[in-house]
Order: structure tokens, then C-alpha cells, then sequence
């Protein structure tokens, strides 16, 4: 059994260190990564832990965005003419693709919100993903609104998604207000005369 190179334990679960070029232990790995470790985008665990960070973050940034009605951006038209045809493909799309939830929906919108300026992403997208960030692009091209703007609107969604998800309807919500919203029917519609 060989001795990690920061802490000269012995190895139990061993993770190799590309910005090291040495294997270390995982415990090393994860308590001195960023921190102590100049960690590089080849690392899987560096890369996992950076999309755990950025979930966190964009979390907290949507808990603390809307929240009054004088924040809505959904309030500018040309807001909205990004929206509501995205939302509309969503909803006929996938409304009945019952593996597209709440959760699906929320990591989709949080690829494509740090993917936006075509940066290296560190994000990969699956085929629905990318139908999905193909749709918002093009719709996006149309309005000719500015990336930060299409960062917004994202958040914007993504706070639809987490007031919407959950509770006794389950966590597919998103798209029932998104039914509601374009058809009129649903469990929103029935539902919002017993509130």
C-alpha cells in the first residue's frame, strides 16, 4: 500500500492528482482541493466538485431573486418574447415525457445558464439537454437580448420551477404551470378556485 504524497498516510481509496501528477488520498483530495491543490479541468473530482458549487450558488441566487413583485423582469416584453415561446416548446414537448421532472428541468436550466457565454463549460448536455438549449438559443437569437439578460431570465425560471416543485402534486409541477399557462387546464387550473 503506497503513502499519499501530501499527508504520507497510507492510501486506502487513492485518487489520482493531475495538478500533482502523483496519487493522493481521497481524504487529501477532498479537503485540500482549490484550497491547498492548484486543481486542473482534467480532475473528475475537481470537475464534480465545481458542479456542486455552482448548484449551491445558483440555489441561493434564486432564493434571493424575485421576490418582490417590482424585481419580475417577467413585467419587460421583450422579456417575455424570450419566454413565452421557450416555455411554450417546453410545455408541448415535454409535458408528456414523464422522465422530464422538476429536478430534470432546474440542472438543465443551470447548464445552460453557465454555458451561455460559450466559455469552456464544464457542463455536458444529453440529448434532451441539448434540444432543450438549442430551442432557448434560438429563441434567444430572435429577441437579440444580451447574455446577462438570458442569464436572467434563466434565474427567472428556475425560481418558477422551485416555487412550483414538490408538495402533494409531485415534481413535475413546472410543467403543470406551464399547461396551465398555455392550455388552461390542469391541476394549477383546478386547483386555483380552492385557494
Amino acid at each position: 500500500m503506497s503513502k499519499c504524497v501530501l499527508c504520507n498516510k497510507k492510501i486506502k481509496f487513492s485518487r489520482d492528482c493531475p495538478a500533482l501528477n502523483q496519487v493522493i488520498c481521497s481524504t487529501c483530495c477532498g479537503t485540500k482541493k482549490v484550497l491547498e491543490i492548484k486543481c486542473t479541468k482534467d480532475c473528475k473530482y475537481f470537475m464534480e466538485y465545481e458542479i456542486k458549487e455552482n448548484r449551491k450558488g445558483i440555489v441561493k441566487l434564486v432564493k434571493a431573486s424575485f421576490n418582490k413583485e417590482a424585481e419580475d423582469i417577467y413585467r419587460d416584453t421583450s422579456v417575455l418574447e424570450l419566454v413565452a415561446p421557450f416555455e411554450r416548446f417546453m410545455f408541448y414537448t415535454y409535458y408528456n415525457c414523464r422522465n422530464v421532472n422538476d429536478d430534470f428541468i432546474f440542472d438543465c436550466y443551470i447548464k445552460m445558464y453557465y454555458s451561455l457565454d460559450e466559455k469552456e463549460t464544464i457542463y455536458s448536455f444529453d440529448e434532451v439537454e441539448t434540444e432543450i438549449f438549442n430551442e432557448y438559443n434560438k429563441a434567444a437569437k430572435k429577441t437579440k437580448l444580451s447574455i446577462e439578460s438570458q442569464k436572467l431570465i434563466l434565474l427567472r425560471m428556475m425560481k418558477s420551477v422551485d416555487n412550483m416543485t414538490g408538495g402533494k402534486f409531485g415534481n413535475r409541477m413546472y410543467l403543470e404551470l406551464l399547461r396551465n399557462n398555455f392550455t388552461n387546464t390542469g391541476i394549477v387550473a383546478d386547483n386555483i378556485g380552492k385557494i
